[in-house]
């Protein structure tokens, strides 16, 4: 994940009334000892701010886990991030957030109105915020190919003549971005050209640009060469 990933996130105990809480506490008489219902909701999002501010989720998850109190008071930092450790998120992250997790999980096993409860229900969320600036992107692939790449290097006839046209449609929204090539605005309604790795342009942009080089301007997803 990127280093400037900006992350906020959440610690709650959840209401008895929500579905999969309600159905583990129903049944907590089976369970062998107390334990924590562990709850991670981890949303990782690229963000552009230009021309105007767009979200694009990247992944998401929801698991949950049953952890025994005593375990997870002795032993809660290594649990914390073996839980952690598939999101993928970075140790400045790790550092702030597994101390409030471990003292809101204290903080609820003394609550005395969880005096008795065998399943002590405990939820994170995590929002994972990855900065994204288009036109830098653009530059950085521009900058570190070769100019011989773009001269010798196209797309197949084919491949050029196979690229589907498309019509934008994203619900109301007028203005949803630029073409990566031209850099003008992409307004909602009109049809453009996508690649197979679903970044969209300009006919006119696209297939100038893919008769110079088969890579995509922005992710560099490699066309048939011709």
């Amino acid at each position: 994940m990127a280093m400037d990933t900006l992350y906020d996130y959440q610690i709650w105990q959840p209401e008895e009334h929500e579905d999969d809480v309600n159905v583990t506490i129903s049944n907590s008489h089976l369970l062998p000892c107390d334990c924590f219902l562990f709850h991670l909701h981890f949303r990782h999002v690229l963000q552009s701010n230009h021309p105007q501010e767009l979200q694009r989720l990247l992944n998401s998850s929801l698991s949950s886990f049953l952890i025994p109190c005593d375990a997870f008071f002795a032993s809660g930092f290594s649990i914390l991030i073996a839980v952690f450790s598939d999101t993928g998120v970075a140790q400045d992250f790790l550092d702030a957030a597994v101390p409030d997790v471990l003292s809101v999980a204290a903080d609820i096993a003394c609550n005395p109105l969880n005096a008795g409860r065998r399943v002590l229900p405990l939820a994170v969320s995590v929002l994972a915020v990855s900065p994204y600036n288009e036109r830098e992107e653009i530059g950085r692939v521009l900058r570190e190919s070769s100019p011989q790449e773009f001269k010798t290097s196209p797309a197949s006839e084919s491949a050029i003549e196979g690229l589907k046209t498309v019509e934008i449609d994203v619900g109301g929204e007028l203005l949803i971005g630029e073409c990566r090539i031209c850099l003008d605005e992409l307004m909602n309604g009109m049809e453009v050209t996508r690649l197979p790795c679903a970044h969209f342009y300009h006919r006119d942009c696209i297939v100038k640009w893919l008769e110079t080089s088969h890579l995509c301007p922005l992710c560099r997803y490699a066309m048939p060469l011709s």
